[in-house]
């Protein structure tokens, strides 16, 4: 039986080829090449009806996995601009892998989570002082679990950013301008179908251009001056909502910027404190559904500000 199969499979994958650069001499282009397709070019994947079910699946997967990494399929990539409907990129980019998913970034300077240490070998390399009370116990495994970085927040190569987006989710000044303008023009397209976001949520769309494969648009409060209980709250749901997102799409590692801060007037130490506090009481459960969160910030006052706040959140052990 399994030689029948393989031969049955064999007729299938030749019969596929033959249509494919039949099709071709005909201005028929297959799906993969993405905007290149217009005018009334099309091209349906092969029929496999008269296949057992399985064997339907194996020849599909195989298509799929020859017409991307062919030299045809590779020398003709989707073009991520607003020539592409934003659907069809998305899906694109679902179906390749880190090596070609490295050819359609917008920057070759990116930066890998190995190139991220842990908090736990960041203090201990640092010679950070421990406080003699914390608010939480030692809990060395939740010390590799958490990482403080000043970077670019567009470079990460991470499976989601965090942007510190506006209600409208269309682009605005600081990270989310950035974050928009390193994505391209599909990101809006995207979020635009998305309809707003309420402040305290957050909403995920892919990362198009940007090495993280998806940015969750979280919303935070605007806060001119001291915070209220109520801006508190919103900002803490601000990190819960993301992580909710992360975990319901299966992304174990996420990188936040600072929410709130900056235009938005929530006092940068106020912040640090929700954040920790968040993030720390978060992992105490969800530990083992994320490998690392990365608390990206951008200004030195930031990143100072973390680093003496994170020993009473995540004491050295």
């Amino acid at each position: 039986m399994p030689g029948v199969l393989m031969t049955l499979l064999g007729r299938r994958l030749s019969g596929a080829l033959g249509q494919l650069l039949g099709g071709w001499g005909k201005g028929r282009i297959p799906w993969v090449l993405g905007s290149v397709r217009r005018g009334t070019w099309s091209c349906r994947e092969p029929s496999t009806s008269s296949l057992p079910c399985g064997t339907v699946q194996l020849v599909s997967r195989a298509f799929r996995s020859w017409a991307a990494a062919s030299p045809l399929g590779m020398a003709a990539k989707v073009d991520l601009t607003t020539s592409t409907d934003w659907k069809e990129a998305k899906t694109y980019l679902k179906g390749l892998n880190q090596k070609q998913r490295r050819e359609h970034y917008y920057t070759k300077d990116f930066v890998t989570l190995k190139d991220i240490d842990t908090w736990k070998k960041m203090a201990k390399s640092a010679r950070l002082k421990q406080p003699e009370e914390t608010k939480f116990p030692k809990d060395n495994h939740l010390n590799e679990k958490i990482s403080l970085v000043r970077r670019d927040i567009t470079k990460l190569e991470v499976d989601a950013i965090v942007n510190a987006a506006n209600s409208s989710l269309l682009g605005g000044g600081g990270v989310d301008g950035c974050i928009h303008r390193a994505a391209g023009e599909l990101l809006k397209e995207e979020c635009r179908s998305l309809n707003g976001c309420e402040t305290g949520k957050a909403k995920l769309s892919c990362g198009y251009r940007l090495p993280a494969k998806y940015v969750i648009h979280a919303v935070g409060p605007i806060a001119q001056g001291e915070p209220s209980a109520a801006q508190e709250k919103e900002l803490e749901n601000c990190y819960k909502n993301s992580l909710k997102l992360a975990v319901e799409n299966k992304l174990r590692t996420v990188a936040f910027p600072c929410l709130s801060t900056g235009v938005f007037g929530y006092p940068s130490d106020a912040a640090a404190e929700v954040v920790l506090r968040t993030l720390r009481e978060w992992l105490e459960v969800n530990k083992e559904k994320v490998d690392r969160l990365v608390i990206c910030v951008f200004q030195e006052k930031d990143e100072e500000i973390y680093k003496e706040k994170l020993p009473f959140y995540f004491p050295i052990a």
